[in-house]
């Protein structure tokens, strides 16, 4: 493996993104250096790109959806050798801590504090506990840039997870109804998996082109800009509304609008998070008399991961419409820039 310097990105400040060369990073023990292969942008990216982010203080390395090749291989690590390509995830939980001990690995004591951020980059070290729990070989047929959804899947995986211990996509008489807010990636992948599962699924959007993408799959959709999502949904169950709600936006409008889609005893999962401090406000009434669950996903656990990359091995969704644009590395502050005018779902990019 080369020691001489590799090129980095770098976020300066919101709208400030600058390529460093840095030394490449060494190998930790029981860790990986991984050459980057393909680095996905991603909606938290994107939000510490406009308006900063609490767990990317800048300057700041950031991209965490990547797959590559191993360069270099850490003291004890028996399970990947030099010349393997893998995917990882950003994180890992300690499996030591009170929420771990639990099962509730999403919310470890240190699973933030440890993870790692720079996949924008020639090279990423990953650490040990990442290594142990939550990395992958790719298989053969897989591309990087597929590979490279792992980490986003993970988030699908465990939000479905997440409302499935609600009860919400039991079978009945009939396929569970659930209203996907946000044409975005997520949205879209919400969509893919939920189906997959069983599910009927709408899913609700504004943006022509990422609906067109949608359509594409073959989902039902709501364009809200021509018509009420909550309408919609109501007349097609018989007043009723949705079995669940998830919400991928990020929105405090979308946040508050989300009960109102659900039947008396549904249930709204807010996948999409808010800015820290944001206050939302819910119809007291029709919570607690309809019984409307709320509920919050957050992250993933290794067990997510694992499904997420047993669905990518078994190519059960095609990600490539998701993707655009592909760029190298030299040109990510241009891509960011594209992505903050609205142009794009996610881009690849591919030093």
């Amino acid at each position: 493996m080369t020691t001489s310097n590799a090129r980095v990105a770098v976020l300066l400040a919101p709208g400030r993104v600058e390529l460093r060369e840095e030394p490449v990073p060494e190998v930790p023990a029981g860790g990986l250096v991984v050459r980057v292969r393909c680095a996905l942008t991603d909606g938290t990216d994107l939000k510490a790109y406009r308006r900063g982010h609490p767990q990317m203080p800048p300057p700041t390395r950031f991209g965490h959806e990547f797959a590559g090749d191993v360069v270099a291989v850490g003291s004890g690590v028996t399970g990947f050798a030099v010349g393997d390509a893998v995917a990882c995830v950003h994180s890992a939980p300690c499996a030591t801590c009170f929420w771990c001990l639990r099962g509730e690995e999403e919310l470890c004591a240190t699973v933030m504090e440890t993870k790692i951020l720079g996949a924008y980059a020639d090279y990423v070290a990953v650490p040990a506990h990442i290594v142990a729990r939550n990395c992958y070989r790719k298989p053969p047929d897989l591309s990087y840039r597929e590979a490279a959804f792992l980490e986003p899947l993970a988030c699908v995986c465990h939000s479905r997870t997440v409302l499935e211990k609600t009860g919400a996509l039991a079978s009945s008489a009939r396929p569970p109804l659930v209203a996907i807010v946000g044409d975005g990636a997520f949205g879209i992948l919400h969509a893919l998996m939920l189906r997959a599962a069983g599910a009927e699924v709408v899913l609700i959007g504004r943006r022509p082109a990422r609906l067109a993408i949608a359509r594409g799959y073959g989902l039902a959709i709501v364009d809200a800009g021509r018509e009420a999502p909550a309408a919609r949904i109501a007349a097609a169950t018989d007043g009723r509304g949705a079995d669940a709600a998830v919400e991928c936006t990020g929105n405090r409008e979308a946040w508050e609008s989300a009960p109102a889609l659900v039947r008396r005893g549904g249930t709204v999962s807010f996948f999409g998070g808010l800015p820290s401090g944001t206050q939302v406000a819910f119809d007291a009434a029709r919570l607690h008399y309809d019984e409307v669950r709320l509920i919050a996903p957050f992250h993933f656990t290794p067990r997510a991961v694992r499904q997420a990359y047993d669905h990518l091995a078994a190519r059960a969704f095609d990600l490539a419409p998701l993707v655009d644009p592909i760029a190298p590395l030299a040109a990510i502050a241009e891509v960011f820039a594209r992505l903050d005018r609205g142009e794009g779902m996610k881009a690849a990019i591919e030093p």
